[in-house]
């Protein structure tokens, strides 16, 4: 539970015989010892596991961890290597009836639960199976609950176990908790082949430990120059093929399309953007100086016209009055102003 207080529990590390990866329990009050047999509570049910480890004190969330139910005895350990035989035959049956259907799905494990109440079929699919025949023919020959539970393919990979390209244990079967996201472009940072056959583990999938190395590829990257960049060498000049981020060292492609590789600290970049900065930027004091002299040569007229702002002899638009401007008002208003005593005169005469 989120933001719940933490209470003490007495963690015991193991792990369970379909699967070698170690998981933690409550042990409680028990007295545990690595190599013991003890009964487990899982979410399908009562499971016997293997101790692997000491047990130790530890503040985790409530119920955040399943519970050691007992210690197993003589009768759960025979049922146990009964249940082994009976997972092997029902692995056979189960294939069996998945070829005469013709489903396409792949089956990873069977898992039959301690006390026999449930069987659970482990299997991978690229998308959703209809399944429902081959629960009734499993139901009908074991007699028994049927659960068919799909997983993906590292999943399988976990549960099966195996050996990788190094030559070590798969990762994902005995410490990998979690899976990390993958992605082809940390193959390519680390300078690996793009074949996928080489970049690929046992499941079909990009290798897990791809992800080990990254952060120290991307933090070697940012001191070395990139691919495509010039640089000046002790032979001539050249461009950039390719980078070793591990020991600091690049691929030089020469003037001369020879190839040499050199140390990072035996190079010198050649910053061609500084010379287009200095290139454009001299075009650009040269486009603005241009457009300031165009500016200014036509800010003159608009000064001259600010020069008269305030002067009683302005026109309406700005610019100065002239000669026939002045006569031709003139006229107007005397026009204007016989109108106006005519007017007056016929209103006069008419009140007569």
């Amino acid at each position: 539970m989120v933001g719940a207080k933490k209470r003490l529990y007495n963690v015991v590390q193991a792990v369970f015989r379909t699967s070698f990866v170690k998981y933690y329990f409550d042990a409680r009050e028990l007295q545990l010892a690595p190599g013991d047999q003890v009964i487990v509570r899982t979410e399908r049910g009562p499971v016997i596991a293997k101790i692997t480890g000491q047990i130790q004190r530890r503040m985790l969330p409530p119920n955040s961890i399943s519970q050691v139910l007992r210690k197993a005895t003589e009768t759960d350990i025979s049922q146990a290597d009964k249940n082994e035989t009976h997972e092997r035959d029902a692995y056979r049956f189960c294939i069996e009836r998945i070829r005469g259907r013709k489903l396409p799905m792949k089956l990873i494990r069977v898992q039959y639960m301690q006390d026999g109440s449930k069987i659970v079929f482990y299997f991978s699919a690229d998308g959703r199976v209809d399944f429902r025949d081959l629960v009734k023919d499993l139901a009908h020959q074991f007699r028994t609950r049927i659960e068919m539970h799909q997983i993906g393919v590292r999943d399988g990979a976990r549960m099966l176990g195996g050996i990788g390209p190094c030559g070590r244990e798969l990762c994902c079967s005995t410490f990998l908790d979690n899976f990390a996201p993958v992605s082809i472009r940390m193959a390519k940072h680390q300078g690996l082949t793009l074949n996928p056959t080489k970049v690929s583990g046992m499941c079909g999938r990009l290798m897990c430990c791809l992800v080990y190395e990254q952060q120290i590829y991307r933090r070697m990257r940012k001191s070395l120059p990139r691919a495509g960049q010039r640089v000046r060498t002790e032979l001539g000049e050249g461009e950039i093929l390719g980078l070793d981020v591990i020991n600091r060292k690049v691929t030089v492609r020469l003037d001369d399309q020879n190839r040499e590789t050199f140390r990072v600290d035996d190079i010198e970049i050649i910053d061609a953007h500084k010379r287009e900065e200095t290139v454009d930027s001299a075009r650009g004091e040269d486009a603005s100086h241009g457009a300031d002299k165009y500016r200014f040569q036509e800010a003159e007229p608009a000064r001259a016209r600010v020069e008269f702002v305030g002067m009683t002899d302005l026109a309406a638009d700005g610019g100065e009055k002239t000669d026939e401007d002045a006569t031709s008002s003139g006229k107007s208003r005397r026009r204007r102003a016989k109108r106006r005593s005519r007017s007056s005169k016929n209103s006069k005469n008419s009140k007569k």
